[in-house]
Order: structure tokens, then sequence, then C-alpha cells
């Protein structure tokens, strides 16, 4: 047992609960042998070096939210966030993972809906650059392997690839805020968006993609055939170019290996 019969976990809780509300301080004031007045003052400095971790967990996975709302709305959210999910992990790179969830309910940004479709953006983005590695499949790969197969193939895809799908142009405010930007572009903000996220080279990228390319991608992502795929895509928009969409996803490394499927 701890200090006065009390549980490792008891003592450590308190001292977690005197650190998210200041008005539970008090309780965590017997754990400890020196004065309470330099006892209060280091809860204090430690609950501060908290709120600074916190805020600098999500600047890293945030940054175009950040930019979006500005530093000091961004370090309110960030306190709130971290009183509402605390971290339950010791990497800190997975901390942000519910602040989609936290800006759904946050009245601050009932004014801004597509805010939260653009945090959901950037968490794709920040885990793509965190994911595992895998091989990239080559589409001169794919085409050599599979030959006259190519229409049964099931492909894998990349670890760090993943699809993004919002009801605004949070693809387009994501790329607005890229150095790489053409101002020359104009969008809608309340136009539906789709994109493709991969990592190739360690670069994490956000590609654009039209809805008709976002459902054949979204059928290869639940293990339907290429053929089936694109057929899905042409029902969709008979205009589909089925030659670039390949090119632009197995460029972008969306894909680590196939499977030919014979039925």
């Amino acid at each position: 047992m701890g200090i006065d019969g009390l549980s490792l976990e008891t003592i450590q809780q308190r001292f977690v609960d005197s650190l998210l509300n200041v008005n539970l301080a008090e309780q965590a004031l017997p754990l400890f042998a020196d004065p309470a007045s330099r006892l209060k003052a280091r809860l204090a400095f430690y609950r501060g070096n908290l709120t600074s971790i916190w805020h600098g967990a999500l600047e890293n996975a945030y940054p175009v939210l950040l930019q979006l709302v500005g530093t000091e709305f961004f370090e309110q959210m960030a306190r709130a966030y971290g009183h509402a999910f605390p971290s339950q992990l010791g990497d800190l790179n997975y901390f942000g993972a519910n602040l989609p969830i936290f800006l759904v309910e946050e009245p601050m940004t009932a004014d801004y809906p597509y805010f939260v479709d653009v945090a959901a953006l950037e968490w794709k983005v920040h885990r793509a650059y965190y994911a595992a590695d895998a091989d990239l499949l080559t589409l001169p790969a794919l085409i050599a392997g599979a030959a006259e197969d190519i229409q049964s193939v099931r492909l894998n895809w990349h670890p760090a690839s993943q699809l993004h799908e919002s009801n605004n142009a949070s693809v387009a405010v994501w790329l607005a805020h890229q150095p790489t930007y053409n101002d020359q572009i104009q969008f809608d903000l309340t136009s539906a968006s789709y994109a493709l996220i991969t990592r190739n080279e360690w670069r994490a990228s956000v590609i654009p993609l039209s809805k008709a390319s976002f459902l054949a991608l979204s059928a290869l992502s639940q293990q339907k055939t290429l053929g089936d795929a694109l057929a899905l895509a042409i029902d969709f928009d008979a205009q589909f170019e089925i030659s670039s969409e390949l090119n632009t996803w197995f460029s972008a490394g969306a894909f680590s290996g196939y499977e030919i499927c014979k039925e």
C-alpha cells in the first residue's frame, strides 16, 4: 500500500485529477511532504506544462486548423480538448485522435461546420505520415504480373493510404493552406469533396478525387476486384478516364501489392 494506506492507483489518480482540475488540488497535497503553498505552486507549474504539451501535440497534427482558427482560439480549444479527452498513451502522436469528434459538439465552431471535416482530413494526413512502411506497387509491375488477369486482381492498400469524403470543400480548404497553393483557384465551401491520402517517399499527400474515382477506390478498399471497381466508376460517370485515374492512384503510392481472384 502507498501513503496512508492508499493504493498506488489512487495516488496516481489524485495527482492526475489535481492537474486536470485546479479545484481538486487540495486532495493531492497530503501526498507530499512539502508545505502547501510550495506544492500548489508546483502543481500550477505542472498544470501549465500540461496545457503547453497538449497545444504542441495538436499543433503538430493540425497545422491547417491552427491557421483557420488562430492562435488564441487554438489554445483554448487545446485546453478544453485535453480535459475532455486526456491522453491515454505515452505516444503523443495519438493524442489528437478524437479532436474531430470534439469539434462536432463544440459551440465555438458551430458557424464553421467545415472545420470538423478539415480536422478529420488533417488527422488522416497525420496518421499517414506515421503509418507502417511497405513496398509500393507500381502500375507497370501490376500489368506485367497480372497480365490477362488484371481485371480480377484485388489490390492491397498501402498502410498509409486512406480515403476522405466530405459534404463540404474540406479538401480544397486544406490545399489552400499549403505552400504550393495556386491562389487563382476558386472553390465553393458548400460543395462535396473527396480525396486520397497517401505517403510516398515519407511525404504525406492529399490527392483530390472526383466522386467516380472515390467510388472506385472505396470499392477497392472493400476488396472488390479492379474490374468491378472500374465498372462502378464508369456506371457513375461514363467519361471516367481509366488510364489517367490508374496512373494517379499508382503514382501516389496507394497500393502495396495484389492478389488474383479467380472464382
